[in-house]
């Protein structure tokens, strides 16, 4: 399979999918340390670990649904975004333990948290979204975890996602799904503070900009939920190719892999007619495809 590029400098060739058929595939990332490629089922309250070598999947189930997460340096202990909050979760060793940080929102019924992302001093952030499709408002927050602490940076999303950062850390990207808009904030890197916003680039109607990642070059790879794609994005907001991909619903992006060119994609189920899963086989399965011509970046770990 063929990116889309005039330039043919890009190719993406589709390898396989990890047959897990979750609901609500989500928040995907890639650990240098395990060589293992990590995202969550957030209705199936099930984490995931897969390792592209050995072909070897793991999974543990979560006390609650897990909306996004950030690995550490300590084996089996991740930040965890759970749906009413942020904690440090042990999922292996003497047992299941959590030590909760922070829970803003339990006040908004209507809300959970969602897209999390660790920038490069290995701090947590995470933004939350109105739940209730009748729910009005758009009470959706960022947060900062740093160093367990929490710190409110901004509020005024719907369901904030697609968070990621610029090459030189000057602008942090993130999306409002339901508005069909990329955003980026100009970044104070030393502070963990934002500046003034602006759109980045916007979608169609029925298109929604949601999990994001940025490569070596300093572009944008957007997966886009209810297009059937993966957008990669320039530094100045133009379209450079677009990932056409067997599913409807993708959520999520990260690179990975021993060279960092492999792309992967976690997909969903969730909302999909039984006639529409009949045509999307792989609908809710983790895609993997081989890159040629671009690479990733690694991702930090949370600081304890």
């Amino acid at each position: 399979m063929q990116l889309d590029n005039e330039s043919n400098e890009v190719t993406a060739k589709f390898l396989y999918s990890v047959p897990v058929a979750n609901q609500l595939g989500e928040g995907v990332i890639w650990d240098t340390l395990s060589q293992q490629v990590w995202w969550t089922d957030i209705e199936g309250k099930m984490l995931y670990a897969f390792e592209p070598q050995s072909h070897k999947l793991s999974q543990w189930h979560m006390p609650e649904r897990l909306c996004s997460f950030a690995l550490t340096e300590t084996k089996g202990l991740i930040l965890a975004a759970f749906a009413s909050g942020f904690a440090l979760y042990r999922f292996e060793g003497k047992g299941p333990e959590i030590e909760w940080l922070a829970r803003p929102e339990l006040s908004l019924q209507e809300n959970r948290m969602n897209d999390g992302r660790v920038d490069a001093k290995g701090r947590f952030w995470c933004g939350s979204m109105v739940e209730e499709e009748t729910a009005r408002g758009d009470t959706g927050s960022l947060y900062c975890i740093n160093k367990g602490q929490c710190q409110w940076q901004g509020d005024g999303y719907q369901i904030l996602n697609g968070l990621a950062w610029s090459l030189d850390n000057r602008w942090l990207y993130c999306a409002d799904s339901a508005k069909n808009r990329i955003y980026r904030h100009s970044f104070d890197d030393k502070e963990a503070s934002l500046g003034p916003v602006e759109i980045f680039a916007t979608t169609a109607e029925h298109i929604h900009p949601d999990g994001s990642t940025v490569d070596s070059d300093g572009s944008l790879w957007s997966a886009q939920w209810g297009g059937g794609r993966v957008v990669r994005y320039s530094a100045d907001g133009d379209i450079q190719f677009i990932l056409k991909l067997p599913v409807s619903q993708p959520s999520c992006v990260a690179f990975g892999g021993e060279q960092m060119n492999l792309l992967f994609v976690t997909t969903a189920r969730e909302g999909l007619s039984s006639q529409q899963l009949n045509s999307q086989a792989l609908a809710g399965d983790l895609l993997v495809y081989q890159l040629r011509g671009v690479r990733g970046l690694p991702t930090s770990h949370y600081q304890l």
